[in-house]
């Protein structure tokens, strides 16, 4: 009892010690850490012996009041933001908040900014990216704690700093691999085997321009379900609006036509994460495209985004942006930012057409790059690029961009899919639109010109 009381103290105030029988393991302590350890227990009057990986306790536990008043006072935490966490001390991190930096960073959940409030407001953890805070908030919900995910890349914590060491100890029970799979049960994204599956679909539908029935028949059936209204127009273009909620309005852009038919013998060639046609085109510009938007509408919740999602799978856009040029520019009046699916290569957010046409504001662009910097698609680069769809989007006012979705040699029998690059383009699609209402708050002043 004795043991389990001392263990309950260690774990609520950060240090990570580990019951051993009828001893304590040190070994995981930092050299700071086990200095402050020292200079608490000595200032408690306890009587111990602390030797290399092993301390021994030989006087009853101490209440939590006097250990709050010894640590506290060997405590400061103004400067525990300028270090990393792999260096910092204990000493440098607030008392009260500081059970948890150890067991978030012990699950895997790297911090790099700590604050109990001082009772002043929030307690707050701060993360590298907002993927590992989206994660961290994610663990919070499975274990019933109410913490919030901020704008930035922290979480909050709606409670009295007071309460925090015995959150810390309920984290401690918790397995690294468990709170894996508290994550993954969460998890937004379409299974890849899913997704490929789908991906191989839609490759071998026949649609070349002015051809597009076949195609957008399956894009309808396969779209329904999960958007509130849909419609084709006099062009042939499909559309289809989906409400989350009050916030942005995002346009979704893919075209439907391939610049020829698809060859109806054809194989699709697949050697590992390349996949090609062994003869004629493969068809991924736009194939590719169609199934992001797809996958988005399939996985996309309330619980993730709260706004309004349109969709425009454009006819002829190998004709010379034919659909979109018909489409009727009402439905374009409410959209406040727009993400085009139909780019060569991987990780290119293209902002202009050549030098010339922008598709987007200077600051609309660096906040996209900002987003993918912290949702880690730091690959991902803003870059000049040729025509399409998004031509006539941001010809409408509306802030544009087309993202890569992973073919090359489009256009001829050399033309190949990366598909694994294929499916990163939809996660960062998905991370866009998450980050859709930061994008909105900051930058639309600006207009593309």
């Amino acid at each position: 009892m004795k043991y389990t009381q001392w263990q309950s103290l260690f774990t609520r105030f950060g240090f990570d010690i580990t019951e051993e029988g009828s001893d304590f393991n040190v070994s995981q302590l930092s050299e700071d850490n086990a200095m402050l350890l020292n200079a608490i227990l000595k200032q408690l009057n306890v009587t111990y012996s602390l030797y290399r990986t092993k301390l021994q306790i030989d006087s009853e536990t101490v209440t939590e009041g006097d250990w709050i008043q010894v640590q506290e006072r060997l405590t400061n935490g103004c400067t525990e933001m300028l270090l990393p966490y792999d260096r910092l001390p204990l000493a440098k991190t607030d008392l009260y908040i500081a059970g948890l930096v150890t067991q978030f960073n012990r699950l895997g959940f790297a911090t790099n900014y700590s604050c109990d409030s001082h009772n002043n407001n929030r307690a707050y953890l701060g993360f590298p990216s907002r993927v590992i805070a989206r994660n961290a908030a994610k663990f919070c919900a499975c274990m019933q704690l109410t913490a919030s995910l901020n704008r930035d890349t922290g979480i909050s914590f709606q409670m009295k700093r007071e309460s925090l060491p015995a959150i810390a100890e309920k984290m401690s029970t918790i397995t690294k691999e468990e709170a894996q799979k508290m994550i993954q049960s969460d998890s937004l994204v379409l299974p890849k085997d899913d997704y490929f599956t789908q991906l191989e679909t839609l490759l071998n539908i026949p649609g070349a321009s002015g051809n597009e029935g076949q195609i957008r028949k399956y894009v309808q059936e396969q779209l329904s379900p999960y958007v509130d209204r849909m419609a084709v127009d006099e062009a042939g273009n499909l559309m289809a609006i989906k409400r989350y909620g009050q916030g942005p309005t995002v346009l979704l852009n893919a075209h439907l036509d391939t610049v020829e038919e698809i060859d109806p013998i054809r194989i699709i060639v697949k050697q590992q994460h390349l996949w090609s046609s062994s003869e004629g085109i493969l068809g991924a510009d736009d194939r590719a495209g169609i199934n992001v938007l797809l996958a988005v509408a399939k996985t996309l919740t309330k619980k993730h985004f709260t706004g309004t999602i349109k969709y425009i799978f454009t006819v002829e856009e190998e004709m010379g942006l034919c659909g979109a040029r018909a489409l009727h520019e009402s439905f374009l009046w409410d959209i406040d930012m727009a993400f085009v699916v139909d780019r060569r290569n991987t990780s290119d957010i293209v902002i202009s057409r050549g030098e010339s046409t922008r598709f987007c504001s200077v600051p609309f662009a660096r906040a996209v790059e900002r987003v993918a910097a912290l949702e880690e698609f730091s690959d991902w680069k803003t870059t000049p690029g040729g025509s399409s769809d998004t031509v006539i989007w941001a010809s409408h006012g509306i802030q544009s961009v087309n993202l890569s979705a992973g073919y090359n040699f489009e256009h001829t029998d050399m033309e190949q899919l990366d598909v694994q690059a294929n499916y990163e383009t939809y996660e960062f699609l998905l991370a866009l639109i998450r980050n859709a209402g930061y994008l909105r708050q900051r930058i639309l002043p600006y207009r593309a010109v």
